[in-house]
């Protein structure tokens, strides 16, 4: 299966470089999967991979939920709880990695690619263009 890795470009951006900055960062350890499961690694180490886009993508969501909490963001509920299936889906991929009835890593990664790229063009770009129509002062941090 040839899988698709993601090359940052312009089209990406949010217009925020600092969460572009962690986009960029989320990307790289997407690719690292795809590097991996080309490679032929085993599904362990995967998970530990994954394990680690994870983490990563916990401490991003909560810097981008109080981010668009000061700018007082009206989708923002809506936006966590996206933020909450994420999690929840991935953790259970990781959890499932390790049983008797594993899924493929190339369905993760799948899912992955499919995920990330509706989240950053299509409900990231939202809370930025919301941003400057109200011309907001709050910094993502």
């Amino acid at each position: 299966m040839n899988l698709s890795k993601f090359e940052w470009s312009d089209i990406l951006s949010v217009g925020n470089t600092d969460v572009d900055g962690d986009h960029k960062d989320l990307l790289d350890i997407y690719n690292q999967l795809v590097d991996f499961i080309e490679a032929g690694g085993n599904r362990e180490e995967f998970a530990e991979i994954l394990s680690k886009m994870t983490d990563y993508c916990l401490n991003h969501f909560k810097k981008e939920e109080i981010y668009m909490k000061e700018l007082a963001y009206p989708d923002v509920i809506k936006h966590v709880r996206y933020h909450h299936q994420y999690i929840y889906t991935v953790s259970m991929y990781n959890f499932d990695l390790l049983g008797v009835d594993p899924p493929a890593p190339e369905e993760i990664i799948l899912f992955l690619e499919k995920w990330w790229r509706n989240h950053i063009l299509t409900v990231d770009v939202e809370y930025e263009a919301y941003k400057k129509t109200v011309k907001s002062t709050a910094s993502y941090r």
